[in-house]
């Protein structure tokens, strides 16, 4: 995800110039990963500026957050939580409880809760974030974009993809005020929010992503009223993919590979969703349209691209140390789905993993081959799955 403006915080007050000074060379000492020192001089002016100026003096505010960043790259994340957590309390009693002074303490806390996997207490600190610029700001206005892709990401990353579309909604609606219609960025949020479209349907399986347990409650989401649905991500989606079309074709025409790629990914788009008329109809487009870059069009055509599949999942994927293999030899139809007769090896024999796998592969969403412009069936395409064995004694 990428963030179109910078990410508005406000910053801290220091009085001294000669403490400022002092503060900068310990973030630099951090940077350099001097963490025990720095956290030694840091307890130190902390607690000369709490003999000076009391508990709660504003000054106090920024030592903290240097420290909790110390104590969070030293591993220790629930003293990184405590530092956090004071330089918020300090700001909340200097600034006020709604002040955007309190956003950098806040987003290094929700940091801070998920290493210690507190994700109810991270999530409520991001969204309070969300909530104090949107009040700040209010709900229409584009410096809002920042902080709603901050959260964007939060929610993505812990598979929260149904909130990630609601603000993906009114994201886009804020781009459109906030860039020009030939800004680049405007491509960049249609493609994210495309791909945010396509993970409510088709999540993820890369495992770089996880689920966990905690409750989530959009900031300013009102459900639509009765006998009225939302938007499908189908249709949000498909008009994200439209407008990138219509960029790359207005602002890039002559270069016909980027054409081509935003084209393909449309195609595929109706592909993935099950249209495939439209989708046929654009790839024989796309196909044509590349009779002077052969290569280009073997990389797409050639062979059927796996669109999607939901290959089972193992919690202990990343710390196994052996692997089992299922090789199956597929047919996909010329309408990119599996038929026929599944061939496999499996070894070693596991037929809940082999059944499983075959599972998978009969519900995969293909791209087809084409040939001669016309799509065709292929027969014996390769997939293979490895798995994680269980753990052997000794």
């Amino acid at each position: 995800m990428f963030l179109i403006l910078t990410q508005y915080a406000a910053p801290v007050e220091i009085n001294n110039i000669e403490e400022s000074n002092a503060l900068d060379d310990l973030r630099e000492r951090v940077e350099l990963g001097e963490f025990e020192v720095a956290i030694d001089e840091l307890t130190n002016q902390i607690k000369e500026i709490r003999e000076l100026s009391g508990n709660f003096a504003i000054r106090l505010a920024e030592p903290y957050i240097v420290l909790g960043d110390a104590q969070l790259a030293l591993g220790e994340a629930e003293d990184a939580v405590e530092s956090f957590t004071s330089a918020l309390n300090v700001t909340r009693m200097n600034k006020g409880l709604n002040s955007t002074d309190q956003l950098t303490p806040l987003y290094r806390n929700a940091t801070a809760l998920a290493v210690l996997g507190d994700y109810q207490g991270a999530n409520e600190a991001q969204e309070r974030a969300y909530t104090i610029m949107r009040n700040q700001l209010g709900a229409k206005n584009p410096r809002l974009l920042p902080s709603m892709l901050t959260l964007i990401d939060w929610y993505e990353s812990n598979r929260r993809f149904s909130a990630a579309k609601i603000l993906y909604i009114d994201a886009i609606q804020l781009a459109k005020r906030a860039l020009p219609p030939d800004d680049v960025r405007q491509v960049e949020l249609s493609r994210a929010f495309a791909a945010g479209m396509r993970n409510t349907v088709f999540p993820p399986m890369d495992r770089e992503s996880r689920y966990r347990p905690f409750d989530v409650e959009v900031p300013g989401y009102e459900p639509p009223p009765p006998g009225r649905s939302p938007p499908s991500s189908y249709s949000l989606g498909q008009r994200a993919l439209v407008n990138v079309v219509n960029f790359v074709e207005t602002h890039a025409s002559s270069d016909r590979e980027s054409v081509a790629l935003a084209k393909l990914n449309l195609a595929d788009w109706h592909q993935l969703f099950g249209r495939e008329s439209k989708a046929t109809r654009m790839y024989r487009e796309i196909w044509e349209e590349l009779a002077s870059l052969p290569a280009l069009r073997g990389s797409m055509f050639e062979e059927p691209e796996l669109l999607y599949i939901r290959l089972p999942q193992f919690n202990a994927l990343s710390e196994a140390s052996e692997f089992g293999i299922v090789e199956l030899l597929l047919t996909v139809s010329y309408r990119g789905a599996v038929t026929g007769r599944i061939s496999q090896v499996v070894d070693p024999p596991n037929t809940s993993i082999e059944f499983r796998t075959r599972v998978a592969a009969r519900e995969a969403r293909f791209r087809p081959a084409i040939k001669d412009g016309k799509p065709v069936t292929t027969h014996n395409f390769p997939l293979t799955h490895r798995y994680p064995l269980a753990s052997r004694r000794p």
